[in-house]
């Protein structure tokens, strides 16, 4: 499996959103605020949107905002919606007419495969942007005392 920028991406900006729970943020404001660029946020706004991740409002005071609470949206739901699916089907490669498999029916590797995207699939559908804000926060609050206490000493 490997992580694209567009996962990233749409991690952050999706953080950012439920960060603002509640509030539309236009698409700039996401930009600057979660530090993606530019050309990247409405492309992958839309995506979250056509997955019924976020609703739009448009006019004065419109925006994006999440379209459930953000203890209701996986990192699975998030990183699906940008890329497809998460973990490539090695196996389901050689389905079809264009590619056969020599080794279909007694190969010991794909139940491996299989297990592994299950594993893979699991892990980003337990976390919650909820989860993350909170693990967030904490990170910042941390940082904060560290930076007091230095000052202290």
């Amino acid at each position: 499996m490997k992580i694209t920028s567009s996962m990233e991406y749409a991690a952050r900006l999706m953080t950012g959103l439920a960060r603002c729970e509640g509030r539309s943020v236009t698409a700039e404001s996401l930009s600057v605020s979660e530090n993606v660029p530019a050309n990247y946020v409405n492309q992958l706004l839309l995506r979250l949107k056509r997955a019924g991740l976020l609703r739009s409002h448009r006019g004065s005071g419109g925006g994006y905002a999440l379209s459930r609470p953000a203890a209701q949206i996986t990192l699975g739901q998030v990183l699906r919606a940008v890329e497809g699916d998460l973990f490539e089907d090695v196996c389901g490669k050689y389905t079809g007419l264009k590619k056969d498999c020599r080794r279909q029916g007694r190969c010991g590797l794909s139940p491996v495969w299989q297990g592994l995207g299950e594993l893979i699939e699991a892990y980003f559908e337990g976390i919650t942007l909820a989860r993350l804000l909170e693990e967030s926060e904490g990170c910042a609050r941390t940082a904060s005392l560290i930076a007091l206490a230095a000052r202290e000493s």
